[in-house]
């Protein structure tokens, strides 16, 4: 629709607030493992040893930024849109072990969790949270705890338990979507509600799960899957078929507002969302080195980017689209590095690092809304005489430069050859860019550059 004609693909904002282009995506792996990887987790222990683990329709693979090595051991991987999660120096995995129960592993290949009491959960649906697992049921209505830090026991003579949330939901019955911890408090999601168990006693283990309680609800509001929910810049990022929410509780009088984050791009990230059979497909998350949210839709190869360094007056956040065949990202805090896996690409992990995806090239495209020159002008006609922008580059780039006019496809374009001085921003000269000057006089367009440190 040229009457909506805007665009800001491919950007991220720096430091300063600049639109600037985004990093491609570099493999790291050198013997890759079969499959697309749908699913990066970081593995992370006590230690502080850090391993990024990956899995795919039929695998899970270890050693990603090496030699991948099937670790599924004799577990039948049908999805690649598995849970993981850190417990105890262990990863679980929801949902892959027999008939539906958890898997774990410590090192070498993972394994059925062995329960020693009580009946584990059995969907992929699950967390980590205050020394214990949580895990739904495939009923959708029955929520699961593990005894303290022991995944074997699920009964409560042993620490373990069950919450019937079909006696829970506000707005009616409801599917139990996504389990997460925020604020000290458990977040169950539902399709359609939200539900905020607390402890009304106090723990030095963070919650008593005897003494929980729901201490709100927000009815009409819920998640589209456990995989579209992360934590940044201290709040809960959640996508809702409405678009992208923050949870953020105001805390002296209890209550929890919803914050809309991507009001400015709703159409977008909604239509996105319509283009997606299955939501857990989608991908939400959060790299705080890069002070950026992604949202991932790989079916139609659409990433929404938020920037995150500070919300706009009206509570929203800075977005922008790339163009990339992204299936899912996840940061690192080991080595503080962005990680992520392309839909064409089989076995392999990515790094957030350079400026080419897997070789290949891609645009830094910024076109503007239409600008009539404000009410006062309105009777004048009006016509463009110059245009100035102003163009950091550290190497040689070819810049082009579009006018159109009368809210419809007339469009002049020139290109220009913008030369970079090979220096870094900022160095012993000061800054170095390109100022470009666009010029139209009688349907011809010229353009002159000058090199500026």
């Amino acid at each position: 629709d040229v009457y909506k004609r805007q665009k800001l693909e491919n950007v991220v904002f720096d430091e300063n607030s600049r639109p600037a282009a985004r990093k491609g995506w570099s493999s790291v792996t050198t013997t890759p493992g079969s499959g697309v990887v749908k699913r990066l987790f970081e593995y992370y222990t006590a230690d502080g040893t850090s391993e990024m683990i990956g899995s795919t329709d039929a695998n899970i693979y270890d050693g990603l930024t090496a030699t991948a090595t099937a670790i599924e051991g004799t577990l039948t991987i049908t999805d690649g849109n598995i849970k993981f999660v850190n417990f105890n120096d262990k990863v679980i995995a929801f949902g892959i072990g027999t008939g539906g129960i958890p898997a774990v592993r410590t090192s070498g290949n993972f394994a059925d969790v062995t329960v020693a009491s009580g009946t584990a959960p059995t969907s992929g649906i699950g967390t980590s949270a205050f020394g214990r697992l949580w895990g739904a049921d495939t009923d959708g209505k029955t929520l699961r705890y593990s005894a303290l830090l022991d995944e074997t026991r699920w009964d409560s003579a042993d620490g373990g338990g069950s919450v019937d949330f079909s006696k829970v939901w506000p707005s009616g019955q409801d599917d139990i979507v996504a389990v997460e911890e925020f604020g000290g408090d458990l977040v169950v999601f539902g399709s359609n509600n939200t539900v905020i168990l607390s402890d009304g006693a106090g723990s030095s283990l963070g919650i008593d799960p005897t003494a929980l309680y729901v201490s709100d609800t927000i009815p009409g509001v819920g998640a589209v899957s456990q995989f579209a929910i992360c934590r940044a810049a201290g709040d809960l990022w959640v996508l809702t078929p409405f678009g992208v929410v923050g949870l953020q509780r105001e805390l002296v009088q209890k209550s929890t507002p919803f914050q809309n984050i991507s009001a400015n791009v709703q159409s977008g990230v909604t239509g996105a969302l319509a283009g997606e059979a299955d939501p857990d497909n989608i991908t939400m998350c959060y790299s705080p080195y890069d002070s950026l949210v992604l949202i991932i839709f790989p079916t139609i190869d659409k990433v929404f980017c938020f920037d995150t360094r500070a919300a706009m007056e009206d509570g929203t956040y800075r977005a922008s689209t790339w163009n990339v065949d992204l299936q899912t990202a996840a940061y690192s805090r080991g080595n503080k590095n962005f990680y992520g896996a392309l839909t064409g690409t089989v076995g392999e992990m990515m790094n957030y690092a350079g400026f080419n995806d897997d070789g290949a090239d891609y645009f830094f495209d910024y076109e503007s809304g239409w600008l009539d020159l404000g009410s006062e002008l309105n009777l004048y006609l009006k016509f463009v005489k110059r245009m100035t922008s102003f163009t950091f580059v550290t190497a040689n780039v070819t810049v082009t430069h579009k006018v159109l006019y009368d809210f419809a496809n007339n469009q002049y374009q020139i290109d220009k050859l913008a030369q970079g001085s090979g220096l870094s921003e900022y160095n012993a000269a000061g800054a170095s860019g390109v100022v470009t000057s666009v010029g139209m006089t009688d349907g011809v367009i010229t353009a002159t550059s000058t090199i500026v440190d």
